[in-house]
Parts: structure tokens; sequence; C-alpha cells
């Protein structure tokens, strides 16, 4: 019988917030973590009342979580990102809605970051507004990503991003894939990077990202492959977002089948 890859209790805190280079899989985590949020709230199980997205990545106009707006509302999760002109804007713009966002104790917030410490800068303003205790900055770490081969080149990145934020990363989530092509051996190993990483950080790997084929063969495979993940919860990511270079900022058709 398949097992579940992430507990039915599991939650988040006020604010969490995504970053980690280029590619990473920062927007899709965010829609992911964010839908996951609102289930929960529908549920009854949540703290919030209400869950938002805020997309706060400056730094590209394409593969932003911006661009699953409708889609997010039908499931019960509001998007704060630029409108109208500035939608596909690469400027530094942060909406006056997010700051509300974090200073409103029934909104629960995911943020998605800008990869690099440019990205997290724009974090960094926010701070004033955070709540203490109740923030989470995880850096997504997906090992076939330029600088992110070796703990060392991944700690270098992480504290850049920490400098420029001026927070403290919390946790890891380990997200290496080659799409289509990923392997339950690029799982083991981001997984094992991610690790390493973190016991040199002192934080723990708080998720792994899986492709909706890796979730279906990790939860029902066999003792092997099903403890490989140990009692770190997954997400399971649908790979959503097109960019427009790819027949324009639509969303997968099936994103809506993600459970």
């Amino acid at each position: 019988m398949p097992q579940p890859l992430i507990p039915a209790d599991f939650s988040l805190h006020k604010l969490v917030a995504l970053i980690g280079p280029y590619g990473s899989g920062k927007s899709e985590l965010s829609l992911a973590l964010a839908r996951l949020m609102a289930r929960q709230r529908g549920a009854t199980r949540a703290r919030f009342a209400r869950v938002a997205l805020g997309d706060i990545d400056v730094l590209k106009p394409y593969f932003r979580s911006r661009e699953s707006g409708e889609p997010l509302r039908i499931e019960g999760v509001t998007l704060l990102a630029p409108g109208g002109c500035l939608r596909d804007a690469d400027l530094p713009i942060l909406t006056p809605e997010l700051r509300g966002a974090l200073l409103d104790p029934d909104t629960q917030l995911i943020l998605d970051v800008g990869g690099d410490p440019v990205g997290a800068r724009a974090l960094g303003s926010l701070r004033d507004a955070m709540v203490p205790g109740e923030c989470d900055v995880w850096l997504v770490l997906n090992k076939n990503r330029p600088f992110m081969q070796s703990v060392q080149s991944v700690i270098e990145q992480a504290q850049k991003i920490q400098s420029a934020a001026g927070l403290e990363l919390t946790g890891i989530v380990s997200n290496t894939h080659m799409m289509e092509e990923t392997t339950v051996d690029d799982i083991a190993e981001g997984l094992d990077l991610a690790q390493r990483v973190g016991r040199e950080l002192g934080i723990p790997v708080r998720l792994v990202g899986l492709n909706e084929e890796m979730a279906s063969r990790i939860s029902s495979s066999s003792a092997n492959e099903s403890s490989l993940l140990g009692d770190i919860p997954a997400i399971v990511l649908g790979h959503c977002l097109r960019p427009a270079f790819l027949g324009g900022h639509a969303l997968a058709p099936r994103m809506n089948r993600l459970s």
C-alpha cells in the first residue's frame, strides 16, 4: 500500500520564505506549499484563516508564481504580486499588501523570493514586519544547478543569501531533479548533500521535493526506496509553470489534478 509522503498534521509557521539560486525550484515549491496550506484550512486543521502567496521574485520575468493567480484563487490562495503593466516587469516592486499580510495575524504567507543575494535583499526589506519566532527562511537546494554541487559551494551561497537578507536560514528543501529524467539516485544524492549542508549550518532538512512519478514510486516501492526519505516529509511538485518562450505564461493542464 502506498505510504503518505507528508503527514496529515504537517504545518508551517506564519511566514515561510523560499530562497536559492536560479532554477532551484522555488516557484513550484511555493505553489505546492500554498495549495497544501489552503487545503488544510479547508479541512479545518489550519491555524490561519487565510493563505497568501507573495511573489517577490524581482529578478526574472518568467518562471514566476504570479503566472498562476487565477487557479490559486479558485483553490483559496490569494496571490500578492504586481499587476497590470507591471506584472511582467523585472523590477524591485513589493506591493503594499505584502506588508499587510505579514502584519495580519490571521494570514499565512508563503514567499517566492528571487534567486541569489540580489533577491534576498527584497526579502530583507520586510524584516521589520516579521513576527519573531513565526518566520522560516528555507534554502531550496537543487544539486544540479551551478555552484550547488558541493557542501562548500552551497554554504558559500547560503552565507551570501543570509548576509544580503539580514535573516538566518532555518531549513533546507532538497529539490534535486532532472525534470522528467529524474531518478531515485538523483533524489538520494540530492538529499545526502542537503543533509551534509544542514549539519554544517546547524539547520534541518525540512522537505524533499518530488515529481509525481518519483512520489508514486517511493511511496509504493520496496523497503529500500520507501525508506529513502526517512522521516523527512515530501511534497509533490507538478512543474506547473511555463515561460513565454514555450508558448506563453500558462499553467500546465495537470495543475488542478495535483494532490
